[in-house]
């Protein structure tokens, strides 16, 4: 059975969860390693490490959830952004200190690692706070962010342009719907168009329709002989564009012109 959008997103957040439980552990044995003086440098550096370790596992996946998420779907879903907005912010506010501890680790330590993220991490969390939480919020973050020399790229850059989903469909089924009415009142105004004109006719119906169905629910897949297989919007497209019935009703109840009407006529005798 195929899980939901719904059921994706609450199946990452709980292993979000998990990887912060095992973070807080991490931090915690750390402490307490260090408090002690019978520990020595080499169970330190362990636990150190450790915790370099289950910060990354936990910060990437908050980072990498973010564009998943969009994916999914989820971001469509405003009071779910909301949400989420808040938990990468809360992430976001244990790197300041986070990154500190590690670097004074490391300098105890005499380890020769540059525990500092790239010019460019994290950019995700960053963009969808600014983009769903309060202005104050993030001039604060940022603000600690830059103090504590951690990247702000996501606060700084804008995200390029996308169109979601549920956009592009509502845009096909708006255009759809104008074109089709368009094509309607072509067809009262000039009821004989010329052959060129029927076929940009057709053409322009034939994307209308798709467009409109795209908003449809279910599936249609249509076939022509060997050359031409289709589903869904396409399939819509190539029903109207190649059947073309309005050209067999025409056909059939078009009156003859004036000039064929004359010609069968049956003069009268003198």
């Amino acid at each position: 059975m195929t899980a939901t959008k719904e059921q994706d997103v609450v199946k990452a957040k709980g292993g979000a969860a998990t990887l912060k439980e095992a973070y807080s552990v991490a931090i915690l044995r750390y402490i307490e390693l260090t408090a002690s003086d019978a520990c020595n440098d080499l169970n330190k550096r362990d636990a150190l490490l450790e915790l370099q370790k289950r910060a990354s596992m936990y910060f990437n996946f908050y980072e990498e959830f973010v564009g998943n998420s969009s994916l999914l779907g989820a971001h469509e879903n405003s009071l779910w952004a909301q949400g989420f907005a808040e938990d990468c912010l809360a992430v976001l506010q244990v790197m300041p200190d986070h990154f500190e501890l590690m670097r004074k680790g490391f300098e105890t330590l005499n380890i020769d690692i540059d525990s500092s993220p790239s010019p460019t991490a994290y950019a995700n969390m960053q963009r969808v706070c600014k983009r769903h939480l309060q202005k104050s919020l993030i001039s604060e973050i940022m603000m600690k962010f830059s103090k504590a020399n951690l990247p702000i790229h996501g606060f700084q850059v804008k995200e390029g342009f996308t169109l979601s989903p549920s956009v592009r469909t509502i845009l096909a089924f708006t255009f759809g719907v104008v074109f089709i009415v368009t094509v309607l009142c072509l067809a009262i105004w000039m009821p004989n168009p010329s052959g060129f004109q029927y076929l940009i006719f057709r053409l322009v119906a034939a994307l209308a329709a798709g467009g409109v169905v795209a908003v449809l629910p279910g599936f249609i897949e249509v076939k022509f002989g060997q050359w031409l297989r289709a589903g869904g919007t396409l399939a819509v497209f190539a029903i109207v564009y190649f059947m073309n019935p309005a050209s067999q009703f025409a056909n059939n109840t078009a009156p003859a012109s004036p000039t064929d009407q004359s010609i069968h006529e049956k003069r009268p005798e003198t």
